[in-house]
């Protein structure tokens, strides 16, 4: 089966794509790569990436470390992610509702927006208790097998979540991962009706949580909030009184 060609393809600029790809890379557990490990990963030669890399370095959007002839992000990079960061508002806004919740449950709160297929966590309050879950800002996380991943993905438009189904590879984390996408599908539909995910130990075999949707003045998902904790605690038999949505003592956004 064909897939459908964009029609803006013909203008992107390659150069600019790869750099990108290198720019992702740094962003997950690793963030001191060598060229040579860059290139195998992208599937560059060692000479584009190179050339690639010295581009992003004279603009401060990595740095090379002389000792170890490691690159990782620059200053550049995290005065971009900073820049964005302030653009969205809600942060800010969901800063004391997220710290409250953290407080009343004694679990780790996180928030999360999605991104292309994936989620990216932009702000979290760690749990009261001496042992939370272990997580950090700017981390990606997939979509299918998170309460955040999952909430994001059931308010979506339609044609965007056929879209990220078709794209993304059900891989699985642990015994009780979701890898059919029709289940997927399924699950999600009763997401949108009963207002919050479940992630009953789907990604960390002793980690269970609950998210709900956050919305914007016109009542758009804009980001998604979700309570984790170790299944020794397990707060999925309280999800009626945890919920993020039931939780928060007012909306962020109210109609204007």
């Amino acid at each position: 089966m064909n897939q459908k060609t964009n029609p803006k393809d013909r203008y992107f600029i390659n150069s600019i794509l790869r750099a990108s790809a290198i720019l992702r890379t740094f962003s997950g557990k690793e963030t001191h790569l060598r060229i040579s490990e860059l290139a195998r990963r992208l599937g560059l030669d060692r000479s584009t990436t190179y050339r690639i890399l010295l581009s992003l370095e004279k603009c401060g959007l990595v740095e090379k470390e002389e000792k170890t002839g490691e690159y990782a992000l620059g200053l550049a990079a995290f005065e971009l992610g900073n820049a964005y960061l302030k653009r969205m508002d809600f942060i800010q806004l969901s800063k004391p509702v997220m710290a409250e919740l953290a407080l009343k449950v004694q679990e780790t709160v996180h928030l999360a927006v999605l991104s292309d297929t994936e989620i990216f966590y932009v702000d979290k309050v760690d749990s009261p208790r001496s042992v939370g879950v272990m997580s950090k800002i700017g981390q990606r996380g997939p979509v299918y097998c998170t309460a955040l991943g999952k909430v994001l993905l059931a308010h979506q438009p339609e044609e965007e979540q056929s879209r990220i189904i078709r794209k993304i590879k059900l891989l699985p984390f642990t015994p009780k991962t979701i890898t059919s996408k029709r289940k997927l599908i399924e699950e999600l539909k009763v997401i949108r009706r009963q207002g919050y995910a479940l992630d009953h130990r789907e990604i960390e075999e002793d980690v269970e949580c609950i998210g709900g949707p956050i919305r914007d003045h016109l009542g758009n998902v804009i980001a998604a909030l979700s309570i984790s904790g170790r299944k020794t605690r397990s707060i999925l038999p309280r999800k009626n009184s945890l919920s993020p949505v039931s939780s928060m003592p007012r909306p962020l956004f109210p109609p204007s």
